[in-house]
């Protein structure tokens, strides 16, 4: 009645570490399914034997053997499900932390192109179609399985001309299911779409509140949200109908087997040629045939939703990081520099040659820096700077050229050890929602309380943390909420001091401070790049004139490179952005 898909037999491989469960609890199931089938034909014995003779010590036996099998089954059912049950969430939680461990690897590229709460939906609401497919659907399918086969096999054996009559009417059960099975798929996949977009358009406006209300959004994004939930409901509406036709159908066609039970068996009880009782539990055996294969539907809509999102679930295991450590790739040789130089470097994140008209992010970019040194990265916006930080950190792969870190190109060090020596301050840091000290300590999670106090000090952080009622366990919030941006940026900037790296890089670390925010996380930045190699992306004046060398981008072009007053005597790009967005500053 139904193949077995390429998806279900690698699902199957995930049940391997729990299959010792997952065995105990099929010879369970078939071990509860056989103490279910002599009731009928104890009710045959008590019809045919005990009631016509008035033989109550015969009836007392079949009730007292009746009675243990109802017991017995009932304790064979309970451990079944118990070990069933825990088995079924052994493998979701596996499942849940293979892909999110998978996920850590995967590289920034996909994360451009792929929508957060669909990843998170992943991991969620997939992993729970999963759970009832393992427990459900294999319970369901294995024990109704059994019953089917031997209560057709014992009813042969019984009468075959009533067990025929039963087999007749099976394929239209399987014609009923052939039909529907395509247009189930269908359905449960555009569910499945349209509900990924709802998580992942409910994940960003929560996320972005106070955009909402600062912009009086909230009657907006309500509607939208609307529109997205009622065509959830349409979809699931959808699935709901056809497996409700599907479920009706089958109840029909089971019901004409039965009349055809009754039928022709009242007709031979008539005849002489069967008893009453031997009816009776031919009838009851009816509801072990008809039933199971009615219920058997709702079990083909549990797997149509378990396929679709191990599907899903796959296609994410399946996605290959970009970035990894190649076979012979080595760790940094330490003590590190902090050297840098690009090489010809050109890049773009869309894949492959760049389209009509449209120039690469960076094109043959060259430049040297010396270890110690720090370096200004200015020009107009969509010029090229975050993608020069991204190459160093190796978030991506150049498209050509060559971005070298103390003259060994970063592709042949393991990124683990290359990310361990460089130190990140964005303009917007994400904070965590615990305390004080586990943001400060994150990239250093065993630093001891003296080193974190020390990091906070050197950040200007350490006497806003000690005025807060906690100090250093004071909770922050969902990224950092309870916090003023200047006293986030100050912790990112803990953060970074308590690693020690000697690659430091500010991404307009101060482009949205207050003045007295930014006094203060100057001079913590000034403590901190002292002996370090330091980038900064930043339209403040007063940290590009102290720099020793600014890099003026533009069109993804390195177009101008030298000091603050060199570049202001060049009348060039640099000298034209100062004049318009720096002479304030000045």
């Amino acid at each position: 009645m139904m193949s077995i898909s390429p998806i279900f037999i690698r699902f199957l491989g995930l049940l391997r570490p729990a299959k010792f469960h997952f065995i105990l609890g099929v010879v369970l199931i078939l071990f509860a399914t056989v103490l279910a089938l002599p009731a009928p034909w104890i009710f045959k014995l008590i019809i045919d034997e005990a009631l016509p003779t008035h033989d109550v010590r015969k009836l007392g036996v079949y009730l007292f053997v009746f009675l243990v099998l109802f017991l017995a089954r009932g304790i064979v059912t309970f451990i079944r499900n118990r070990v069933l049950q825990f088995a079924a969430m052994r493998v979701v939680c596996d499942l849940r932390i293979r892909l999110f461990t998978h996920i850590q690897t995967l590289s920034l590229r996909y994360f451009d192109g792929t929508h957060t709460g669909k990843v998170i939906s992943r991991i969620t609401q997939d992993t729970g179609e999963v759970y009832g497919m393992t427990n459900g659907f294999l319970i369901g399918v294995i024990a109704d399985a059994v019953t089917l086969a031997g209560v057709l096999g014992f009813l042969f054996f019984v009468e075959w001309r009533l067990a025929l009559a039963v087999t007749l009417v099976l394929p239209l059960f399987a014609a009923n299911y052939l039909y529907n099975r395509r247009r189930m798929r269908e359905e449960s996949r555009a569910h499945r779409d349209n509900w990924d977009r709802v998580v992942g358009f409910l994940h960003e406006r929560i996320g972005a509140a106070r955009l909402v209300k600062s912009f009086t959004r909230e009657a907006a994004e309500s509607a939208a949200f609307s529109s997205g939930i009622n065509a959830d409901y349409m979809n699931f509406s959808r699935i709901v109908m056809r497996n409700t036709r599907l479920s009706v159908t089958a109840d029909i066609m089971g019901s004409i087997g039965a009349l055809v039970v009754l039928g022709l068996g009242g007709w031979l009880v008539i005849q002489g040629r069967m008893q009453v009782g031997t009816l009776v539990a031919f009838n009851a055996y009816i509801a072990f045939i008809f039933p199971p294969i009615v219920r058997f539907v709702d079990l083909v809509a549990v797997l149509q939703r378990a396929e679709t999102a191990l599907e899903n679930m796959f296609a994410l295991l399946d996605t290959k990081p970009e970035i990894t450590d190649l076979p012979d790739s080595l760790p940094i040789p330490e003590p590190v520099r902090g050297g840098i130089e690009f090489r010809d470097v050109s890049f773009d994140y869309d894949a492959g040659p760049p389209g009509q008209g449209r120039p690469r992010t960076l094109s043959e970019v060259s430049f040297a820096v010396p270890a110690g040194q720090t370096i200004a990265i200015v020009g107009p916006s969509g010029s090229g700077k975050s993608t020069l930080i991204n190459l160093i950190c190796r978030f991506y792969d150049t498209a050509s050229g060559a971005v070298l870190v103390d003259g060994r190109d970063v592709r042949s060090l393991t990124v683990e050890s290359l990310r361990r020596q460089i130190g990140i301050v964005l303009q917007e840091n994400v904070l965590f929602s615990g305390s004080v000290a586990e943001n400060i300590s994150y990239g250093r999670p065993d630093a001891p309380a003296e080193d974190i106090v020390g990091a906070a000090r050197s950040a200007n952080a350490h006497d806003f943390i000690v005025a807060m009622p906690e100090g250093y366990d004071t909770v922050v919030g969902e990224r950092g909420a309870k916090l003023s941006g200047g006293q986030r940026q100050r912790l990112a900037i803990a953060r970074a001091i308590l690693r020690d790296p000697r690659i430091l890089i500010f991404d307009e670390a101060t482009s949205a401070l207050d003045t007295q925010s930014e006094r203060m996380i100057q001079q913590a930045m000034e403590r901190l790049l002292r002996g370090r190699t330091a980038f900064v992306i930043a339209h403040r004046l007063s940290t590009i004139q102290n720099a020793d060398c600014i890099l003026v981008m533009d069109g993804g072009r390195l177009v101008e490179s030298g000091t603050h007053a060199q570049l202001l005597a060049g009348d060039g790009l640099y000298a034209r952005l100062h004049s318009l967005q720096f002479r304030e500053g000045s």
